[in-house]
């Protein structure tokens, strides 16, 4: 999971401004030499909301978020109140990222969760990434 700014710069911030937009990408690689069905569930923190879904056209060579190179087409990708769910099909040890925007709304300190990806047919196969505090200051 990494985060980026509008305009193409990977940030590790903890901090920010109501208002702001965050883009999320999540990059996942098999270390299985297989088709791998995924789900990818990433919960909002409490003071976001999402505002798009990123498409492949999005970035890509031509796209205005290029810096994130290409994005995957997943089956679905769903924007819900509380949180980002995509599946697709990880085809061997390809990486495929998938990204949203988010943009700050609520001032406040904020646990912002871990993505959790699951192997659909097989619920040994997964992955999580760590939980960060956030906060979000006042304009």
């Amino acid at each position: 999971k990494q985060l980026w700014s509008t305009s193409g710069r990977a940030i590790d911030a903890t901090s920010f401004r109501q208002g702001d937009r965050v883009i999320i990408a999540i990059s996942v690689v098999s270390s299985e030499q297989r088709i791998t069905p995924l789900v990818i569930a990433d919960l909002l923190p409490a003071g976001f909301e999402i505002e798009a879904v990123l498409r492949p056209e999005d970035a890509g060579d031509t796209g205005p978020y290029r810096f994130l190179g290409d994005l995957a087409s997943p089956n679905i990708a769903e924007a819900r109140d509380d949180r980002f769910v995509a599946a697709l099909d990880l085809y061997d040890r390809r990486p495929a990222t998938v990204a949203y925007v988010v943009r700050a709304v609520t001032v406040g300190t904020f646990a912002m969760p871990g993505v959790v990806i699951e192997d659909m047919y097989r619920p040994d196969t997964f992955a999580r990434t760590s939980a960060r505090a956030i906060s979000i200051a006042p304009r």
